[in-house]
Parts: C-alpha cells; sequence; structure tokens
C-alpha cells in the first residue's frame, strides 16, 4: 500500500503544478490583454490632443511639446516618402530605356 500511497500523492502534486501552471499562464494573458488596451487607450488620448493641436485649439503645454514633435516627423516622413517617390520614378524610367537602341 505504500507504493499505491506514494503514486496518488505523485498524481496530485502533479495536478496541483499543473493547475498552477494553467493559473500562471492565464494571469499572465490577462496582464498582456490590460496593457495592450491600455496601450490603445493611450493612444486614443493622444489622437485626440493632436487633433486639438492640428485644428489650433489650446493644449497644455508638455502636450504642445509632444504634437510639435509629431508634427516634424510628420513631415519627415512625407520628405522622405517623396524622396522614394522621386526615386522609383527614375528606376522606371531608366528600366523603360532600351538598352539595344
Amino acid at each position: 500500500m505504500d507504493f499505491i500511497d506514494r503514486i496518488n500523492e505523485f498524481a496530485r502534486t502533479a495536478a496541483d503544478k499543473t493547475g498552477e501552471v494553467i493559473d500562471t499562464a492565464r494571469l499572465k494573458a490577462q496582464i498582456m490583454n490590460d496593457t495592450k488596451s491600455i496601450k490603445e487607450l493611450e493612444a486614443k488620448i493622444g489622437e485626440h490632443y493632436y487633433k486639438k493641436f492640428a485644428a489650433g485649439e489650446n493644449v497644455d503645454e508638455a502636450v504642445m511639446e509632444y504634437c510639435t514633435a509629431i508634427s516634424v516627423h510628420k513631415q519627415s516622413i512625407k520628405e522622405k516618402e517623396a524622396a522614394l517617390n522621386t526615386e522609383r520614378a527614375a528606376s522606371s524610367d531608366f528600366a523603360d530605356e532600351d538598352p539595344f537602341a
């Protein structure tokens, strides 16, 4: 009987550990979902204030600094996209040339 008792104890311990692992995984997944929700809400707050800034409305000075930085980045993106389009057009013109003409 001692052997069977030890096997039963081992099975109970294994089941408890499995339950703990499942609980831990579940809690970690919930934490990740909550963190994702927070980031999405923070982004919405940022979008709200940036729209106010872009519309010329008054925003807090700290928010104004962030909005100005966003505007600088947006302008930089536009310039880089224009450069890419210029490069694409140039390479397209080059590809259209007949090398045997």
